[in-house]
């Protein structure tokens, strides 16, 4: 399978998430600020993210889909991102992403949101990616903009974004 590259500076790599992950993912999860600007969770404990983890079909039926963000000198799981097809929105992708509280503000999540779209676009050959973030997201939503995602709306509540493939321009 093949899987981006982050950039050697950023002391991460991404891989395939696997069941040992999951307690960063609960931890991930759990996090106050991470309940506060995403949807509801369904992997509320930790039995529930190893089932997730161990079932995640979407690297099988797609050849992609969220990667680990895996911190390379401790090991740990940094966080999460990928491209991800979305039922809900017709199929269309989308990409997503959290970050462990104890890597957060480090600009890996900024780092991992263009190594993404850039292989997605390149790899894949997509047309667009979507991408959905809390009103009240500014950091995520800073992160979006800034790797070229344009506001197409808002229910009040989520602001929807897109993202055109630049090579096609």
């Amino acid at each position: 399978m093949n899987i981006p590259e982050l950039p050697p500076y950023t002391g991460c790599r991404f891989r395939q998430m696997n069941s040992g992950d999951a307690i960063c993912i609960y931890e991930i999860n759990s996090d106050r600020d991470t309940q506060l600007y995403t949807r509801l969770l369904r992997q509320q404990t930790l039995e529930d993210i190893t089932s997730w983890l161990n079932y995640y079909p979407h690297y099988q039926r797609h050849g992609f889909g969220l990667w680990a963000i895996e911190h390379n000198v401790s090991g740990k799981i940094a966080g999460i991102c990928g491209l991800r097809v979305r039922k809900d929105l017709n199929s269309q992708i989308d990409i997503s992403y959290r970050m462990h509280p104890g890597f957060r503000r480090m600009g890996i999540a900024s780092v991992a949101v263009k190594t993404c779209l850039t292989w997605g676009f390149e790899y894949l050959n997509l047309q667009q990616v979507l991408a959905q973030v809390h009103v009240n997201n500014n950091i995520s939503m800073h992160i979006l903009l800034k790797n070229g995602f344009v506001k197409t709306g808002s229910d009040g509540t989520w602001v929807d974004l897109i993202l055109a493939n630049p090579l096609k321009r």
